[in-house]
């Protein structure tokens, strides 16, 4: 019986060993980081959310909360998208930490006009920080595609920070959010 069950644990052994290299190499070959979206942005900024695209900042399901949802897309063509535009701003600070990407590979910023739901390039848009509105991650930022709707919103949902794209940095970041980002990785 000692002879038969030798076998048996070589083949047993072999198998394991074949399994550990296998994985090795899976993990070795294995792309760290979020994954881009299943879809990219339409020409016309449309996003094409996926019930499986994650939001990299908190891996929320966009989909779920499409209205809030707000997009990315690098120069390689890869679309990120985000449960929100605090996210989004997260990642535009810190796009190492995020989506593995340096800044200058970041192409197109879109997001949602507060009023109309419709795509608006977010390098372009108004932004207001600390009104009433509440987005999936508590407290929203929100983008307006012009300056002449912040009237008709600060009427409406109040507004502690108003800014623009340009001015977004990390002293900023700390004002609107309470909150430190994570220390840059190389950006």
């Amino acid at each position: 019986m000692a002879n038969g069950s030798r076998p048996k644990r070589w083949l047993l052994i072999v198998l394991a060993c074949a399994a550990l290299i296998l994985s090795a190499a899976v993990l070795a070959g294995a792309k760290g980081g979020p994954l881009p979206a299943q879809e990219s942005l339409g020409a016309d900024g449309q996003m094409v959310l996926s019930d499986s695209d994650r939001c990299p900042v908190c891996a929320m399901f966009p989909a779920r909360r499409p209205e809030t949802a707000a997009a990315m897309t690098l120069t390689s063509g890869e679309t990120f998208y985000f449960c929100g535009n605090g996210c989004l701003l997260r990642t535009w600070l810190r796009s190492m930490v995020y989506i593995g990407k340096p800044q200058d590979q970041i192409d197109r910023i879109v997001v949602r006009d507060y009023f109309s739901g419709k795509p608006v390039d977010g390098r372009k848009a108004t932004w207001v920080a600390g009104s009433d509105v509440v987005g999936p991650m508590g407290p929203a930022i929100i983008a307006l595609k012009d300056a002449g709707q912040l009237n008709t919103f600060t009427k409406r949902h109040g507004g502690k920070t108003v800014f623009t794209f340009d001015e977004v940095n990390d002293d900023l970041w700390k004002q609107i959010s309470k909150r430190e980002l994570p220390s840059a990785k190389s950006e």
